[in-house]
This record gives C-alpha cells, sequence and structure tokens, in this order.
C-alpha cells in the first residue's frame, strides 16, 4: 500500500477521503460477489463481511455506489482559498488583482490568516503556506511576512486525469490477474504470470545499463504480441458480439529504499501529547 498512499498524499487526497471511497466499494463487491445461492442479500449479512453499520450499508446499496461522502480536505480548502484569493474584494487590490497578503496580524487590512479562517478553524495557516509553496500556487515574499499568490487553481502534482486512468487500469488488470490464479486449485490453468529478477540484486552502478538492455528486448516482444493480436477477428458490435478486454501487462521494477529510522524522532511537537493521549 505505500506506493498507492504516497500518490494519494501527493495529489492531496486525505485519509477519510480515501476511507469514504473504500466504504462504496467494500459494499458493492460484498453485495455482488458474496452472495449465498438461493438466499437473498440482507444488510446484516453485508454489516458482518464489512464492519461496517448497517446503516452505513443502507446508505450506499440506496445510492447504488454513488454516496457522495463530503469530507473536507486539505486539498478542498486550498482550492477554496485560491479561489477566494482571486474573487472576493476583500484580498484584490485595485483593478480586481490578488494582492500580496500579509500572512498574520491585527490589521485592519484583512491577511492570509484570515483568509483561511473563512473556510476552516481548525487548519493551520502556516500548514497551508507550506503546501501551497510546495505546489507554486503562492511564494513567501522577501522579508517573510508577506505571501504572493502565484496561481489560480490548486494542481497537487502534474498528473492529470489521464494518467490517474491510465495507473489505476494498470493496476486493477494486475490484481485481477492475481485474484483469479489465487482462486485456482493446483492443477488448473492459470492466466500467465511470471516475474523475473536477479537473485541476488544488481550493482547500483549496473541499474540503468540492464534497464536499458531490458528496455530495447521488450519493445521488440510488445511489437510482436501487438501484431499478433491483430490477426484476430475484432468483435461485431451489430451482430450482438461481445466484446472482452485482454491483453499483456510488462513492466521494469526497482525496489525503493525506504527511510527506516523511528519517526518519533522527525517531530517536533510530539511532545503536546502525553503519554496517554496516544494510548487514546
Amino acid at each position: 500500500m505505500t506506493p498507492l498512499i504516497r500518490i494519494l498524499v501527493r495529489n492531496g487526497i486525505t485519509f477519510q477521503e480515501f476511507a469514504g471511497a473504500l466504504k462504496d466499494i467494500y459494499v458493492t463487491v460484498c453485495a455482488r460477489e458474496m452472495n449465498v445461492p438461493g438466499r437473498r442479500m440482507t444488510l446484516s449479512r453485508v454489516a458482518i463481511a464489512t464492519g461496517l453499520t448497517r446503516r452505513e450499508v443502507a446508505k450506499i446499496i440506496r445510492s447504488e455506489g454513488r454516496t457522495q461522502w463530503g469530507v473536507w480536505s486539505n486539498a478542498g480548502l486550498a482550492a477554496s482559498v485560491l479561489e477566494a484569493w482571486h474573487t472576493d474584494s476583500a484580498f484584490l487590490a485595485p483593478y480586481g488583482y490578488p494582492r500580496d497578503l500579509k500572512i498574520d496580524g491585527t490589521d485592519a487590512i484583512p491577511t492570509f490568516e484570515d483568509l483561511v479562517r473563512r473556510f476552516s478553524a481548525d487548519v493551520s495557516h502556516e500548514v497551508l503556506i507550506g503546501e501551497l509553496v510546495r505546489v507554486g500556487a503562492a511564494r513567501v515574499l522577501e522579508g517573510g511576512q508577506y505571501l504572493r499568490v502565484q496561481q489560480r487553481t490548486y494542481i497537487p502534482t502534474n498528473m492529470t486525469a489521464e494518467m490517474i486512468q491510465i495507473f489505476s487500469q494498470a493496476v486493477r488488470r494486475y490484481i485481477e490477474t492475481v485474484d483469479f490464479n489465487l482462486g485456482k486449485a493446483k492443477g488448473e490453468e492459470k492466466r500467465f504470470d511470471r516475474m523475473v529478477y536477479p537473485d541476488d540484486g544488481l550493482r547500483l552502478v549496473d541499474v540503468e545499463i540492464y534497464q536499458q538492455e531490458i528496455r530495447e528486448y521488450l519493445e521488440t516482444v510488445v511489437q510482436e504480441i501487438d501484431q499478433k493480436s491483430a490477426t484476430y477477428p475484432r468483435p461485431e458490435r451489430k451482430r450482438g458480439e461481445a466484446a472482452v478486454q485482454v491483453g499483456v501487462g510488462i513492466y521494469f521494477y526497482q525496489e525503493v529504499r525506504e527511510d527506516k529510522s523511528p519517526l518519533v524522532d522527525s517531530f517536533t511537537d510530539l511532545k503536546e501529547f502525553e503519554d496517554d493521549d496516544l494510548d487514546d
């Protein structure tokens, strides 16, 4: 799950948003695929299998998986702040341009802290400044007292909707292959799934060369697979022939060395919470 969470965090998706989406999926999968032949599915059975309450299950079933969880996130807060900065007269300079905002203070002129407080009393304006600066939406001016907006929209990364779709399809198709193979008994034919790697790994200086060699070789293999698939007749939808999406996924992986140092050494404000609070 670690690489997936990296992607979610970079794109401003909070745990609450992700968990809300997972509720829909848990209920839908359970209701459609774990029913017992000859018996109708009940809210209680789904609740037991998913760990959700019957009320939560009923809400999702009634909406057919289209529940809008409406969870407030830092991404939503950043987007709202930028929008107001460009449209609210209290934060505009003459001729309608967003003015440089003093970061905080008690001046009569609204500050950036005042702007953030319009939308959230929970998120620190310093935290939001760090996020806006990180994505290039704002920058702190020389002297450190004022903030200048750089762009109107909040874009956590350069990942486009098309890239997200490609990523999600690739992950889903591989996991579906693993799920299919795990469900097969010994001796039954499984879908092709192979992993080839040097047992002892490679020297770091050799990785780039090895990857280039594999790339050049697999480009030829991919072209051959594409040519082979082209020899099969295409489904004729007008005649009612159903199309089944099939394919072969090939990728090169390189293990990421993760930081394993104690997390407590990375925080400066951990002492604000007593041990009893952490146990809760």
